[in-house]
């Protein structure tokens, strides 16, 4: 499974968000601007392949419905490629996939969590922060589901 991470204390976490919708992937990063993160949005599979190659990234927020492939032959592929990595990027799936097909193929696939759309803000934010085992400058609602 996923191995522990040591986050750099000079870097901030990268993420990565493959979202084929821009106006959503606007409102994550908006609710993600308080966790001191660095953001790459792409909107297809076969450039969050390539996104993924030229540099890790800490965790990857990932729709599932996207143009070219979807999130589950996303996660195939990166897991086939060979790229001499030390450690897998943590995966949140971020989708309108609520049914529970795509919910035990998340658990499968070995996924961090899963959130559905549409979902607030914070439940991002703090799915993110606890994932990255980070702190958010943004009050907590107390309404956590954890």
């Amino acid at each position: 499974m996923q191995g522990e991470r040591t986050l750099s204390v000079e870097q901030p976490p990268r993420i990565l968000i493959v979202e084929d919708t821009v106006e959503f992937a606007n409102l994550v990063r908006i609710a993600l601007r308080s966790l001191n993160v660095d953001i790459e949005h792409v909107t297809q599979g076969s450039a969050a392949l390539q996104a993924i190659a030229a540099s890790l990234p800490d965790l990857i927020l990932l729709d599932i419905a996207l143009p070219d492939m979807d999130g589950w032959r996303l996660l195939d592929a990166l897991r086939r490629e060979p790229l001499n990595r030390q450690r897998e990027p943590l995966i949140i799936v971020l989708t309108g996939y609520g049914d529970p097909a795509n919910r035990l193929m998340g658990k499968l696939q070995g996924v961090h969590g899963y959130l559905v759309k549409p979902c607030v803000p914070q439940s991002i934010r703090e799915a993110v922060a606890s994932a990255l085992q980070l702190e958010s400058d943004e009050p907590s609602s107390g309404n956590s589901t954890r």
